[in-house]
């Protein structure tokens, strides 16, 4: 068990990576609260008053993908970045993985056009 803790975790202990994975949560948080706080209330396509059903609805694709982000982020941080699991990087991978995504996503759509 040991050897596929490694294999899936990396070079991190168990709770290292859990507390970096806190960390990128809240930092997640952060960035879908900046998302709601941008919101057009005025639009017709969202409702004028927060409702978590709809922000569920509306963004689940992206949560998703960017807790397997998150997880891949903190993974191979030390294989890309040279970078050990800190707490402060996890919480900056958290807040800033699903903007450089969509920012990806913008280049690549470019692409197709």
């Amino acid at each position: 068990m040991y050897k596929f803790l490694n294999l899936i975790l990396g070079t991190s202990d168990v709770p290292t990576y859990m507390a970096g994975l806190v960390f990128a949560l809240i930092g997640l948080a952060f960035y879908f609260k900046s998302k709601v706080a941008k919101r057009n209330k005025q639009s017709a396509a969202t409702p004028y008053r927060f409702s978590w059903k709809f922000f569920t609805q509306d963004n689940l694709v992206e949560m998703a993908f960017s807790l397997l982000a998150i997880f891949l982020a903190l993974r191979f941080s030390v294989e890309y970045a040279g970078v050990e699991v800190t707490m402060i990087y996890s919480f900056v991978i958290g807040f800033s993985l699903p903007k450089f995504i969509g920012w990806l996503y913008s280049i690549q759509g470019k692409a197709r056009k």
